[in-house]
C-alpha cells in the first residue's frame, strides 16, 4: 500500500530538517536534555539537570535557517520577510524559531523536549519538589474539584505539574484540553483535545467558548496569555468546577494581579473592583513552582478566600515548602 502524498512529503522534511541539524544529533537523542538552545551559528547551549551549559558544537547560520524553513514546511506554515518567528511542534518537541533582524545574533531556534511520562505526586514528593503537606492540599483541591493555577516563570515546570495534578482527576469526568501547542499527556478516557493556532484562525478566546458547548466537566487551558482568561474564568464559575490552567507569573500573588491584567484585555467594561471579586469567587488555589539552578521547587499553594476591595488585596491563606531538616 502506497504512503499517502502529504505524510511522505513531511517525513521527507524533517529528515532534511533533522540532516540540517547534524551537528546536534547527539543532543536530539539523549533524552536526559530538556532543552536545546540555539542562540545563532555556534552559539549552542543546553539544559540538563543544572545550571544551562554551552557545548563545543560548529552550527552554520545556513544550516540553522534551512531547518527553519523545512520545519515552517513541515507544519504547513511559511517563514518569510513578514513572518520572522515560528512555532511548532515536532513528535516529542516544541520549537520555537526566529529569523533575522530579529534574530540579532543570527537565526536561532529552542528546542524544548517534551516530558517522557507523567510523574506521580509521590516522586514528587520523594525528590523534595513537593512536602507531604503540599501534596495532601493538592489532593484535596482535585478531589473538591477546586478551580487552580499553576504559576511560574518560563522552564519552571508548569506544565510538568499539570501532567501530575490532572492524572489524580477521576476518569469518568470528561475534559476539555486547549493548548497553543499540544505538550499536557491526558490519561483521561473522554477527553477533547484542541491546539489552537492563530495562524490557523483559532485563537485561545475562540477555543474557550467551543469547549462550553461541548458539555465537559473541567477546562483545561495550558496557558492564559490574553483575552481568554475572562472567557475561562467565566467557564470556571458556571458549572465547570475543577478547571485549571497555568499562567507566568513571579509568584502566587502575582498571578492573581496578572489575571486580572488579562482579562481587562477582553474589554468587557468591568470596573477594577468587579474583576478582583470575580477572580476570588472563581480561583481558588494557585500553585507556584520556581525552578533555581536546575532545582525545582513548589515554593506555595496559595489558597483564595477573598478579595478585600477596601485594602485592594485578596485574602490568602499561604502554604509554603518546609525545607527538610538536614
Amino acid at each position: 500500500m502506497k504512503m499517502p502524498v502529504r505524510k511522505t512529503y513531511s517525513m521527507r522534511c524533517q529528515d532534511a530538517m533533522m540532516d540540517a541539524l547534524s551537528p546536534i544529533r547527539s543532543l536530539l537523542d539523549d533524552v536526559t536534555i530538556n532543552e536545546i538552545m540555539i542562540n545563532g551559528p555556534n552559539d549552542v547551549f543546553v539544559r540538563q539537570r543544572g545550571p544551562d551549559r554551552r557545548v563545543d558544537v560548529e552550527l552554520s547560520s545556513r544550516s540553522i535557517a534551512t531547518a527553519i524553513t523545512l520545519l515552517a514546511s513541515f507544519v504547513e506554515k511559511e517563514v518569510n520577510a513578514d513572518q520572522l518567528v515560528l512555532s511548532a511542534r515536532l513528535p516529542g518537541f516544541r520549537i520555537e524559531c526566529a529569523l533575522p533582524p530579529v534574530s540579532v545574533k543570527g537565526p536561532s531556534m529552542t528546542i524544548r523536549r517534551h516530558a517522557s511520562r507523567i510523574l506521580t505526586l509521590e516522586e514528587y514528593v520523594e525528590t523534595g519538589t513537593i512536602d507531604p503537606q503540599q501534596a495532601i492540599a493538592i489532593q484535596d483541591l482535585m478531589h473538591s474539584r477546586k478551580n487552580l493555577l499553576i504559576a511560574g516563570g518560563t522552564y519552571s515546570g508548569k506544565t510538568t505539574l499539570m501532567n501530575c495534578i490532572l492524572a489524580l482527576i477521576d476518569p469518568n469526568q470528561r475534559l476539555f484540553v486547549i493548548e497553543q501547542v499540544s505538550e499536557l499527556k491526558i490519561s483521561a478516557p473522554n477527553c477533547v483535545l484542541m491546539e489552537c493556532d492563530p495562524d490557523f484562525g483559532v485563537t485561545p478566546t475562540m477555543a474557550v467558548k467551543t469547549a462550553m458547548r461541548y458539555s465537559p466537566d473541567r477546562i483545561i487551558l495550558g496557558e492564559l496569555r490574553g483575552p481568554e482568561a475572562n472567557d475561562w474564568l467565566e467557564a470556571s464559575n458556571t458549572g465547570h468546577p475543577g478547571s485549571a490552567a497555568t499562567i507566568h507569573a513571579n509568584n502566587a500573588s502575582d498571578a492573581l494581579k496578572r489575571l486580572g491584567s488579562l482579562v481587562l484585555m477582553a474589554s468587557t467594561g468591568m470596573p477594577h473592583e468587579v474583576i478582583q471579586d470575580r477572580i476570588a469567587s472563581t480561583v481558588d488555589a494557585v500553585l507556584f513552582i520556581e525552578q533555581r539552578y536546575g532545582v525545582r521547587q513548589l515554593s506555595e499553594i496559595c489558597l483564595v478566600e477573598d478579595y478585600d476591595r477596601a485594602r485592594g488585596k485578596f485574602v490568602t491563606k499561604v502554604i509554603n515548602h518546609l525545607e527538610r531538616k538536614k
